[in-house]
This record gives structure tokens, C-alpha cells and sequence, in this order.
């Protein structure tokens, strides 16, 4: 498929001028074309759901967050009794202080590894931020689930409301 093509006016001549688009990737200021299959393609797209928030600790890429109701701040979740469920996750490393994104149910976090494809997800009672594909038991924890493995290192996320186990 030949490269696609545009006009471009000059601003002190006003001669119009057809080009060849170059771009290739994510890049400002150029003109969206699809792809041979007649899709755009997804780099392009703002991802879904996304979101920022000051970091209250360091969080790292893949951790599930909430926000705490006191300071408005992004924390780990926790799902241990007395925890906090998940809101969304990160899927970059963030320094406490940082200005940090977080995405929200309907997006991939494609920053985890270990994972079993097909296999499903909760929040883990032992690490803050962490999953498990073990069903969380005990009294007084926070039982989430977080979504499906579509990869070894990818959550489809469907987050669900906790629930608090007797």
C-alpha cells in the first residue's frame, strides 16, 4: 500500500503542496491513517479510563491503587482486614510525591509477570497492590476480584466491588 498523502498550504506563499505521510508510531502533528487491516492503530488512542493522582508512597508498575479518603492521595490496596480495595492501577513506577497515572477497569495492566493466561485474578491479602490467582479466605479480608489473564504478564481488568469475608 502506498505511503498516504496529504495537502500542506504554506503559510508565507500559499503554495499547496501534497506529501507523503512518514510517520510511523506515536507521534504529534501528523495525520491518522488506518492500518491495512482498517483500523487506527491503538498507540494512537488515549488509553481508557485513565486518570492522575499524587503518590502518598512509592508504588511500582502493575500495583493496584486506591485512594485514601483522608490525604486524597494513591496508595497500594490492601486486602487484608482493614484494607482498602482497588480503584485501579499503574503502570509505571512512581516515587512518593509523584504526579501518578492510573487506569481503571476496562484497560490491560500490562505490567505483571508470572501470570497463568485464562487464569483468574484477586487481590492478594499478603502484598499490598499484588494478585493472586488463589481465592482469598479468612475472616475480616477483602475478597476483589480484579480480572482475567489474557497473557502472562496481562490482566483484562474488570474490577468488582469487595467483599469483606467472615
Amino acid at each position: 500500500m502506498a505511503a498516504p498523502k496529504y495537502l500542506e498550504r504554506d503559510g508565507s506563499t500559499g503554495l499547496v503542496t501534497e506529501v507523503a505521510a512518514t510517520e510511523s508510531g506515536p507521534a504529534s502533528e501528523v495525520i491518522v491513517s488506518t492500518t491495512s487491516g482498517g483500523t487506527i492503530d491503538p498507540s494512537l488512542l488515549p488509553a481508557s479510563g485513565a486518570a492522575t493522582a499524587t503518590a502518598g508512597e512509592a508504588l511500582s508498575a502493575g500495583d493496584f491503587v486506591y485512594i485514601k479518603a483522608s490525604d486524597g492521595k494513591l496508595y497500594k490496596a490492601v486486602w487484608s482486614s482493614g484494607g482498602n480495595q482497588a480503584i485501579g492501577f499503574v503502570l509505571s513506577s512512581y516515587s512518593s510525591s509523584a504526579t501518578a497515572t492510573y487506569y481503571s477497569a476496562g484497560a490491560q495492566n500490562t505490567s505483571l509477570s508470572g501470570l497463568t493466561t485464562g487464569a483468574r485474578y484477586y487481590g492478594d491479602k499478603t502484598t499490598a497492590g499484588g494478585v493472586t490467582a488463589t481465592v482469598p479466605t479468612g475472616t475480616g479480608v477483602l475478597s476483589q476480584f480484579l480480572g482475567y489473564a489474557v497473557s502472562t504478564s496481562a490482566i483484562e481488568v474488570q474490577l468488582m466491588d469487595a467483599i469483606v469475608l467472615a
